[in-house]
């Protein structure tokens, strides 16, 4: 019976272990118990198939033989998948045995500093998906559809977003598979094993590419929770993101044994108060994530890495005076993005940072669509009379995204600092209400994530006061260096 041991990571850079013994058999035993039926199911119903098949009944054999495709996937594919697992499992509590203490060494591909993309996890994973969703839906549909039309049952016709559900995944997988027959598995070679919290994450992606994008490769790493949570047999996961930077850089050509290629630089300061990879709760983890992508002709490149990124004896050390001046360097270099509609004037001895209404268009139209989409099922759910509850609870979040939309939409503030005072004037198409606070009253101003829409997050300026409240000067800012250079000017303005 194995025993993992978790080391995890807790404010005020403690560390607590924790050691979790799995019973595998006994675990191994109740899944396979569950996956049984479908997989006798999926036998029951190919034999039924073919039997049909024999006696000429072809409608009768279709529809046996999709039952047998679906029940037997999830059961056959099932079972294999926990044959696979379980030796990975003992891979795992071998590697944790040797380096107990140093959880960057307890996957192989970490421990070598060559780390493959996702891309033919991805691409198993859509076309398993879509195989899937398909192979229920469509005998569904048709049944409803048979109902509607020789019952009366109009409402039937609502089985009919399913299968387009299904084409869309289809589409998701077709694109993945071109993508994968064009560029094939990327890989990112670490210079820095792990990425050390404090310092840096440094290596370059090796892709399979002859063309240099225009506009360069997108670079992007992200530190993110995944919190999966359970009702019941339904699950859902949900991704928040704790810190994100991202950049614009060139790739260079070079020939290995491989034939042309391209090296695709990287490299990210970590912050000190970063939170580690951590995979002690399948339930809630933290995930680094590289994200690499590009605009080329014909099918976009675009790859994902999970990283390892910890905290280890080096991130008690301070950054060196070099690390300091590349940052600090970077943000005086920093020049606002022309489509940037935040004002930022200096006049009289004040400087003044407008932030004006309607200021991120995709976010406040992405919203907006969604919003009405919302709303839209509340009219579905009242014109098939589900029970009252239903509509009202769905009205009630509803009310929440047409606040969400209202405030990007027309949301204004403007930044005055002058004279040792720093005042924050806010409101809707006009910045009216007035709050103002000296120098010395303000810690430190910042460039925090507020709202997140999809994978993009969107950046708060904010005051804090050295009594521990917080004022935010400026929301939804979509630019990271933007808004560090913001906070950065209104901290230099104010002679903090």
């Amino acid at each position: 019976m194995p025993n993992l041991t978790f080391r995890t990571e807790r404010p005020g850079g403690r560390t607590t272990t924790r050691q979790v013994k799995l019973n595998t058999p006994v675990t191994t035993g109740c899944v396979a118990l569950f996956l049984l039926p479908f997989a006798v199911a999926g036998a029951f119903t190919a034999v039924k198939a073919v039997q049909m098949g024999m006696r000429g009944a072809w409608h009768d054999a279709v529809l046996y033989g999709v039952f047998a495709l679906t029940f037997g996937g999830i059961g056959f594919g099932g079972l294999a998948g926990i044959r696979v697992a379980y030796r990975k499992l003992k891979d795992v509590e071998a590697l944790q045995n040797i380096h107990p203490d140093e959880p960057w060494l307890w996957r192989p591909d970490w421990a070598s500093g060559r780390i493959d993309d996702s891309t033919q996890e991805n691409l198993l994973g859509a076309w398993i998906m879509a195989a899937l969703w398909n192979l229920v839906s469509l005998p569904s549909a048709f049944f409803a559809v048979r109902a509607a039309v020789y019952e009366g049952k109009t409402a039937a016709y609502v089985a009919l977003l399913f299968p387009l559900v299904g084409v869309w995944l289809l589409a998701r997988a077709l694109q993945i598979t071109l993508r994968y027959r064009k560029y094939g598995v990327s890989r990112f070679e670490l210079s820095t094993i792990p990425g050390v919290i404090g310092h840096h994450l440094d290596g370059r992606v090796r892709a399979t590419l002859d063309l240099q994008p225009a506009e360069g490769f997108r670079v992007a790493l992200t530190c993110l929770r995944r919190i999966t949570t359970r009702s019941g047999k339904s699950s859902s996961t949900s991704e928040t993101i704790l810190w994100q930077d991202e950049r614009r850089v060139q790739g260079a050509q070079s020939r290995d044994y491989t034939g042309m290629g391209m090296n695709i630089p990287v490299s990210f300061a970590l912050p000190p108060d970063a939170v580690a990879s951590d995979a002690s709760n399948p339930n809630n983890r933290v995930l680094w994530r590289l994200e690499i992508s590009a605009g080329l002709p014909g099918v976009d490149y675009d790859s994902t890495f999970e990283v390892p990124v910890f905290r280890t004896a080096a991130s008690e050390q301070p950054a060196s005076a070099e690390e300091r001046a590349g940052s600090e360097a970077s943000l005086a270099a920093y020049h606002q993005p022309a489509n940037s509609r935040i004002a930022v004037t200096a006049r009289g001895g004040r400087t003044e940072i407008l932030f004006p209404a309607a200021r991120n268009l995709g976010a406040a139209a992405g919203l907006t669509v969604f919003t009405l989409i919302w709303w839209g099922t509340v009219g579905v759910q009242l014109y098939l009379h589900a029970p009252i509850i239903f509509p009202i609870v769905t009205a009630v979040f509803g009310l929440l995204l047409l606040f969400g939309a209202f405030e990007l939409w027309l949301k204004v503030s403007k930044v005055t600092v002058g004279a040792g005072t720093v005042t924050v004037a806010s409101g809707y198409l006009y910045p009216g209400r007035q709050r103002s606070l000296a120098a010395g009253e303000i810690a430190g101003v910042t460039a925090d994530i507020g709202m997140q829409q999809g994978t993009t997050p969107y950046y708060n300026v904010v005051i804090r006061r050295k009594d521990g409240k917080k004022l935010t000067a400026g929301n939804s800012v979509r630019d990271k260096r933007e808004a560090e250079w913001l906070a950065a000017t209104i901290r230099n303005a104010a002679g903090l």
